[in-house]
């Protein structure tokens, strides 16, 4: 004979008697969260850190920081000049290490971890920082553009922690340092091949987190909002150029959206100090975020408001003009330049105008 499921009458939802317990588990929780933070910090002093992306932008500012803060550095870029003007913005000098590599090549970040450790004879913080841009409408995005982006964020965390994890795992309190996006938590409109690849990398980096933990190695996932570090001359702009690249700029660049690299920085590392494995920086960021998630609908339909105020790029890709063009080479109106005027000056001071490789 078949059973079924008693009926059971639905009562309160919160009875007294499980007031009491839940008022315990979220002390309890509240004490978690509180030792967490005041747990004593993990020290940079003496350590050696390598930087993947670390010729300009917020991998410059982090490299200053922790040779200021004691740490020995390697960084590793494409362009040896580039990381030659940016290692001579540090002191003291011989704090610092240039190792020239591609983090799409396995072999090349094998060797370039292979140099770090055999120059500074350990290797204890990996950080996973190199990326890049690509401002467009989906439209105009190219297959290209997804590979590119994913090859830098996603393959290259891959290759760059597997070549450095032998070195990273008989260090004790070792850190590997992903540094993804707010745009891997918010579809950001105009940015599909950035986010996607973001959202790739954040779950790899996630996952290591998992999976390393039990290996001694904590693994923190950066989830940066918008940053003034003058990355939106490297970045590449496809469709309508002009206005794809003033769009751009302003919201990287206005104070009050965005936030200084060197503070960035600063809450970064803080939070890597404390063995954080999801860092949302700063706190502003943090509301989004959580905003996103719980209400994905109604931020769907602000994102989507957002992107039709932008250039859909229509007049370009019928023309058949929308091959890539980086933000230096693109002219910028006057009112926006003065409104970026701290972002431009970041750009200075954070070796972002010279000429790359290539846009990709």
């Amino acid at each position: 004979m078949a059973t079924s499921l008693p009926i059971v009458e639905r009562g309160p939802a919160v009875t007294r008697s499980a007031v009491p317990g839940l008022l315990l588990g979220a002390t309890a929780l509240g004490l978690v969260a509180l030792a967490r933070n005041w747990a004593p910090s993990y020290s940079f002093k003496g350590k050696v850190v390598l930087i993947t992306g670390g010729s300009r932008g917020l991998g410059l500012v982090m490299a200053r920081q922790l040779v200021a803060e004691g740490a020995r550095v390697a960084l590793m870029a494409r362009d040896e000049k580039e990381l030659a003007r940016a290692a001579a913005t540090i002191s003291p000098r011989d704090h610092v290490r240039i190792v020239p590599g591609d983090v799409r090549d396995p072999a090349d970040c094998s060797r370039v971890v292979a140099s770090t450790v055999a120059h500074f004879q350990r290797l204890d913080v990996l950080v996973n920082n190199a990326g890049i841009i690509v401002s467009a409408p989906v439209a105009c995005t190219s297959m290209d553009d997804l590979r590119a982006t994913m090859d830098v964020h996603f393959w290259g965390l891959i290759h760059m922690t597997s070549a450095a994890l032998p070195h990273l795992l008989v260090r004790q309190g070792a850190r590997v340092v992903n540094i993804c996006s707010i745009g891997a938590k918010v579809p950001v409109p105009h940015l599909s091949a950035y986010c996607a690849s973001k959202f790739a990398q954040a779950g790899l980096s996630s996952v290591l987190s998992e999976e390393l933990s039990s290996r001694g190695v904590t693994v923190s996932t950066v989830y940066p909002g918008l940053m003034r570090t003058g990355s939106h001359l490297n970045a590449a702009f496809r469709g309508d150029l002009t206005r794809e690249f003033a769009a751009f700029a302003l919201a990287s660049g206005l104070p009050g959206v965005s936030m200084g690299a060197e503070r960035a920085s600063r809450l970064i590392l803080d939070a890597v100090r404390r063995g954080q494995r999801e860092i949302v920086v700063p706190f502003t960021y943090r509301q989004i975020a959580r905003l996103v998630a719980l209400a994905p609908n109604p931020t769907a339909a602000v994102l989507g408001w957002v992107s039709r105020l932008l250039p859909d790029g229509s007049k370009e890709r019928a023309a058949g003009t929308i091959n890539p063009t980086r933000g230096a080479d693109v002219p910028l109106p006057k009112a926006v330049r003065a409104a970026i005027v701290l972002s431009e000056r970041a750009a200075t001071r954070n070796n972002e105008r010279a000429a790359p490789i290539h846009p990709f």
